[in-house]
């Protein structure tokens, strides 16, 4: 016989993670609908050459991309896709003149890394994205975060918090202390900071500069002139993806620099003051004076949509994926968990398409973790325990007909409740039985008196409690009473 095991990195979804995520899901769509972002679908499979930028990824990128190849195919024609972006970036290349810009869309699906299989980390996982393209105002930052907050709010998810910051502002200190050349190394080991330590981060920063391992690239990105990696702004594991051991690589930074660098990522943590600080080190910076502006014009904006000073921080470190952003980049992390790392992560990007047209197209967005929330809050234990999608059991009476039982679960949710009918008339208690075990919430129960009264009982699962001789013509409006909902709305 077949081992019915799954290939190692990928995993089967139980109810008990099933059902919430699908919760989770249409909370988020109906989050980004209301803020006017449209659906749209990419396939799973893309041409290799876009993926890879025409044979121009790194190793990081390139060895986590899994190649297709059909029955008589061609080997490194097809692969699967690594991400919900790229495939953004052709989508909106090839559409852009019937779909005009500003335009905003959504997307929700499975991406595919050959990544090592660890806790958390998966080869097949779930991303739900959204951008706003084609526009460069301040409005559109703010009102990612402001998407962020509400739909993680939607979802009741803990206490979290959306830190901000602008590539203009670490560009400003590179700057000043003579380092724009260095930029990429000193960001990304600034990127480990939280993990890492000072200590190491320093180590870092100080240990000689390596050479690319691809003649004008950096070890961890594809071509800096490559514009169509610059819109993985809205990739929330990317910056984990080299957690494998590599070869030391450093910013040759001096130990001075080294100590100005870290010091400036790790006092620019806080509110509003934070960016006067910055102001006071680096205003006389162009690329500083921009960032802090649009920062304020943001942190404006995002107050004016309803998102609280507590859902928010400035931190003048936050250099994740910034070879990549070009603007205000977000993190978000939930609070007590931040070991699980970004749970949705984004930013601004200059040209999301600039591989496939001469048309520039600015943009700003983000993406939401959901395997990786989903993994937070199931060790939290904030899933439930349910089994089931509809909060009614209708038990079939031994000696009733199913005829009399079927048209009450079709009552229910006709008003928008749920209702299982148990599919054989065995004994009652094993009826009962079944539907606690599954998580249902009540069981509307129809013995032979009650059907010669034309009446129903009602008995709570969870704490056994059961109102007898109800009405039927009351079905509807007790059951919804009992699950503490208006009739109509869906339980």
């Amino acid at each position: 016989m077949i081992d019915p095991r799954v290939a190692a990195g990928l995993r089967d979804l139980g109810p008990m993670l099933a059902i919430p995520r699908e919760a989770l899901l249409a909370t988020f769509r109906r989050t980004f609908a209301g803020f006017g972002f449209v659906p749209i679908e990419t396939p799973h499979i893309e041409r290799m050459e876009v993926l890879t930028g025409k044979g121009a990824g790194s190793d990081e990128v390139l060895r986590q991309i899994f190649e297709v190849t059909n029955t008589g195919g061609t080997r490194g024609e097809l692969a699967l896709r690594f991400d919900l972006t790229v495939p953004l970036a052709r989508f909106i290349a090839k559409h852009v003149d019937e779909l005009r810009v500003p335009f905003k869309r959504y997307a929700i699906g499975s991406v595919f890394r050959g990544e090592r299989p660890a806790k958390g980390r998966f080869r097949e996982f779930v991303q739900c994205d959204f951008d706003t393209v084609g526009t460069v105002g301040p409005l559109a930052d703010a009102e990612t975060a402001q998407v962020i907050h509400d739909a993680l709010g939607a979802a009741g998810i803990p206490k979290y918090t959306i830190a901000l910051n602008h590539r203009g502002l670490l560009d400003g200190l590179l700057d000043s202390l003579g380092l724009a050349d260095r930029g990429g190394a000193v960001l990304r080991a600034l990127d480990k900071l939280a993990k890492a330590g000072r200590d190491k981060v320093r180590a870092e920063l100080t240990h000689p500069c390596e050479g690319p391992r691809h003649p004008g690239a950096s070890p961890t990105t594809i071509l800096p002139s490559d514009q169509l990696w610059s819109q993985l702004a809205d990739l929330a594991d990317f910056a984990d993806l080299t957690d494998e051991p590599q070869e030391p690589r450093g910013a040759g930074l001096d130990d001075d620099q080294a100590r100005r660098v870290l010091d400036f990522a790790e006092s620019g943590r806080g509110g509003a003051e934070v960016l006067a600080r910055a102001e006071a080190e680096l205003g006389s910076q162009p690329r500083a004076v921009e960032g802090i502006a649009r920062l304020r014009a943001v942190l404006d904006l995002m107050t004016a949509g309803g998102v609280p000073e507590s859902a928010w921080r400035i931190n003048l470190g936050l250099a994740r994926g910034l070879d990549y952003y070009t603007g205000v980049v977000f993190e978000t992390t939930v609070d007590g968990w931040e070991r699980f790392g970004s749970i949705c992560s984004g930013g601004r990007y200059d040209d999301l398409a600039g591989l496939f047209t001469n048309r520039r197209l600015p943009g700003v967005g983000a993406s939401i973790g959901l395997d990786r929330l989903l993994a937070l809050l199931d060790e939290a234990k904030q899933l439930g325990t349910s089994h089931t999608t509809a909060p009614v059991l209708v038990a079939q009476f031994p000696g009733v007909e199913p005829t009399a039982m079927v048209p009450l679960a079709t009552r229910l949710r006709k008003v928008g409740i749920g209702a299982e009918v148990y599919p054989e008339p065995v004994r009652l208690g094993e009826q009962l039985g079944y539907g606690s075990a599954r998580g249902h919430r009540l069981a509307v129960i129809v013995g032979p008196d009650e059907h010669a009264r034309g009446a129903f009982n009602l008995r709570d699962l969870a704490t056994r409690s059961e109102t007898k001789g109800l009405p039927l013509a009351d079905l509807e409006s007790a059951v919804a009473k009992s699950l503490g909902i208006p009739i109509g709305v869906t339980a």
